[in-house]
């Protein structure tokens, strides 16, 4: 009898105590993050190492062959296939992914994005989420920097309305944030993950080489994550081309100090065909890299290494002779950002390590 009652009382107490409790750790299943990519998750303070990718410049060469991707399609899958075996959390695709409405012999913008996403398969088929943002050629010829020109290359009429749609048809994934500022829902958004704060900024389409200022000081204000990763398709700083945000450089220097002050340490853009790694101050001294990593397939181009502005910009490393992506490493405080470059070895193509370096937060 009493070996009954002390099962009993033991019975009744493991009931009290789950009552009691069961409203703590329901707390605590709702408020501890998952690892989706929706723009409103929890900050995990210490997360296992993660990683993601950076790609930029994936459209092909100029061709009069009917038919023809307007991507380059050996580069693209290879890069795909050895970001799928790296197993990233996402890739960021910093513009410019097709030929778009220039040197595309006819062929629709709807089966551009088609050729892409094929040759993309491998990142897709292993559940790796894209993160699209729009170049020049997604969006249409540039209008303000440059001089014009003896003959300007024009788009059909109506062509860049078509060239919106087939965009906004071709990555329609519910992960992609609608979070956008007015007229950029789906091209302008952010993003948490884990320990960090992912911008992608277009700045070839409503606001030609300049970002949405607005917009971006409220998102970094909302932001408690430690680690501040922004992308867009154009430089900050002038290497090559003078169409880049160097070209309003007032505005330009607003948004680097806002960088600056939210604790961001890097900037990835494209637009020019090389690899560039350039550290450049605030105006509070906080050192930001710009890394330029257009060589996701576009035709390489070789440059002089002078900056538009100087001194200002240090260089770090530079290099116009390989295709290849940016990989990086999050782990707790610390970031290290490598870029695997496809480099011939003998008789097959190898990806090998060109440049790496590293960060970490106060």
């Amino acid at each position: 009898m009493r070996k009954d009652t002390t099962k009993s009382y033991a019975l009744f107490s493991i009931k009290q105590l789950m009552r009691k409790y069961f409203f703590v750790l329901l707390l605590l299943f709702v408020l501890v993050p998952g690892n989706g990519y929706a723009h409103d998750s929890k900050v995990q303070r210490h997360p296992a190492p993660w990683k993601f990718a950076v790609i930029s410049d994936t459209q092909g060469e100029k061709s009069e062959v009917a038919g023809y991707p307007c991507i380059n399609e050996p580069i693209v899958r290879a890069i795909a296939r050895d970001i799928a075996a790296e197993q990233p959390d996402f890739v960021l695709i910093a513009g410019d992914l097709i030929n778009g409405w220039i040197w595309n012999n006819n062929t629709s913008f709807s089966v551009q994005y088609a050729n892409w996403r094929s040759a993309m398969e491998p990142v897709y088929s292993a559940s790796i989420p894209v993160f699209p943002i729009r170049g020049n050629h997604d969006v249409g010829p540039e209008r303000v920097a440059l001089p014009p020109l003896p003959t300007r290359l024009e788009p059909a009429p109506g062509a860049l309305v078509l060239l919106e749609q087939a965009f906004k048809e071709a990555f329609r994934e519910p992960y992609i944030p609608k979070n956008g500022p007015d007229g950029e829902d789906g091209f302008t958004f952010s993003f948490r993950h884990k320990n960090a704060f992912i911008i992608g900024l277009d700045v070839c389409g409503n606001c030609q080489h300049k970002v949405n200022q607005g917009w971006l000081n409220g998102q970094l204000a909302g932001n408690r994550n430690p680690h501040v990763f922004v992308y867009a398709h154009e430089p900050a700083f002038q290497v090559r081309h003078r169409d880049c945000l160097a070209f309003y450089k007032e505005d330009r220097d607003i948004f680097w100090d806002s960088l600056g002050n939210a604790g961001s340490r890097v900037y990835f853009c494209g637009h020019d065909h090389l690899y560039n790694r350039a550290v450049i101050a605030d105006s509070a001294g906080n050192e930001i890299r710009q890394i330029v990593v257009g060589t996701g397939g576009g035709r390489l181009v070789q440059w002089s290494g002078a900056y538009g502005e100087g001194p200002r910009v240090k260089g770090e490393y530079s290099n116009s002779g390989y295709h290849g992506y940016i990989l990086v490493t999050v782990d707790g405080p610390r970031a290290t950002v490598v870029w695997k470059a496809l480099v011939p070895q003998e008789k097959r193509n190898t990806w090998r390590v060109l440049d790496s370096f590293s960060y970490t937060l106060p």
